[in-house]
């Protein structure tokens, strides 16, 4: 069973059309932005949570934040 899609019209720059383009194809274009668009959206609903956890529990501390960044550019 396929899922009903909707037809969108958007404009992008050409450099990043063409980049998508040779990254996926005309067939995976579809599908690349379907899952682009979906990305974001979690990534704008990760920002609301943490800006709730920020508001009732107050700002990260700085040292255990430093020590996550440190730990994050070692992988």
């Amino acid at each position: 069973m396929t899922k009903a899609a909707a037809k969108l019209s958007v404009s992008v720059p050409q450099a990043l059309a063409r980049s998508v383009r040779k990254r996926v194809g005309a067939r995976g274009l579809s599908s690349f932005v379907a899952r682009a668009m979906q990305h974001e959206l979690e990534r704008e609903q990760l920002g609301v949570f943490l800006a709730e956890l920020e508001e009732e529990l107050g700002p990260p501390d700085e040292k255990l934040l430093a020590e996550a960044r440190a730990a994050w550019h070692q992988r």
